[in-house]
């Protein structure tokens, strides 16, 4: 796929984003999981579960962020299925220098991948955007920036800045894969926790990039990836590409693009490791009430850069409208249209 050439000072935000509610995509999803079947081993159990497509406004809110505290971002590309988020019509996009990007661009002569409700799958596909800048920030539409953040923060004279710590690798075999999976449907279904099995795919990334004994685990964070990085390793690689893209919902046979460039760019000398002590995750299924509130006063108190929220349907009124009220300290200058669900 063709691109311009820009400076190396550009940097360009991604964010992949479903709205899982529009009849149309629930509708399409439900055949494709019907065509697809739930029976397959090595499924992710929790893949295909409706709260993974939730759209509960949060892009909203990561957009605002980034054009208040990461203004130097050239353009934030929104990667989609056919949709555009209700907040967005032509004058927003042009003020903000947002580009909607359907899977179809970053699937070109890959057609056979679609549809895909994998968000693996198109994470795998991102570098495909067309004029995307050679460095970008990958990011989920539950990302927010809570302070300001420079380029610096991402890259740094030529090498990227990632955050997190070092840990030994665990060896997932059949029957591990297999116990997982039982007790991932246990947990969803008694105690409502959707479990991704992160790690698996952060230890599958490493390997990839032949590392055997420990791996660098990476939190839920903005992640800064070079396109080049990714471009080559698929170049190289092109059946690890195909086969990473080919399921339409999450399989524990899949690794994560993020992921397998923050391992190329360790073993090629070309990252600085940091500790990530400026990152805080709220998880409505999994964090008690007064750990939330404890979250919440960090951010208010300008402790955090970086918040990840995920199952903001699963918290009480309370916490959802005290979320609703920080964000709109954080940003007053924007103001939100009705159609938005946070």
């Amino acid at each position: 796929m063709g691109s311009k050439n820009h400076s190396s000072d550009e940097v360009d935000a991604v964010i992949t984003w479903v709205d899982g509610s529009d009849p149309a995509h629930a509708a399409k999803r439900a055949n494709t999981l019907k065509k697809s079947g739930k029976g397959s081993p090595n499924k992710l159990p929790t893949g295909h579960y409706s709260t993974r497509f939730l759209d509960n406004g949060e892009l909203f809110y990561c957009v605002a962020s980034l054009r208040k505290n990461a203004p130097w971002i050239r353009n934030i590309f929104i990667v989609t299925d056919n949709q555009v988020p209700d907040f967005i019509n032509p004058q927003i996009q042009q003020q903000s220098g947002i580009r909607i990007v359907d899977h179809k661009e970053i699937f070109k002569s890959y057609e056979w991948a679609l549809p895909t409700f994998n968000s693996l799958t198109i994470e795998t596909a991102v570098w495909r955007i067309p004029d995307l800048s050679e460095n970008f920030i990958y990011l989920n539409d539950d990302f927010i920036l809570c302070s300001p953040v420079s380029k610096d923060d991402f890259f740094q004279d030529g090498n990227v800045i990632l955050r997190g710590k070092w840990k030994t690798m665990t060896h997932y075999g059949p029957t591990r894969l297999k116990l997982n999976n039982l007790f991932s449907r246990f947990v969803k279904k008694f105690l409502g926790i959707t479990r991704s099995l992160n790690l698996l795919t952060q230890i599958r990334s490493a390997r990839l990039a032949d590392f055997k004994e420990k791996y660098f685990y990476t939190p839920h964070v903005p992640h800064p990836i070079r396109k080049q990085t990714v471009k080559g390793y698929y170049q190289n690689h092109p059946k690890i590409f195909e086969e990473n893209i080919k399921y339409s919902f999450r399989d524990t046979n899949q690794h994560t693009i993020q992921y397998l460039a923050n391992h190329l760019e360790i073993k090629n000398g070309s990252a600085i490791l940091k500790p990530n002590n400026n990152a805080v995750l709220i998880n409505g299924e999994m964090d008690l009430k007064y750990s939330i509130h404890r979250k919440i006063k960090q951010i208010s108190n300008e402790e955090v850069k970086f918040l990840c929220i995920q199952g903001f349907e699963a918290m009480d009124w309370e916490i959802q409208n005290r979320l609703q009220q920080l964000f709109e300290k954080m940003f007053p200058s924007i103001k939100k249209c009705k159609s938005t669900k946070v």
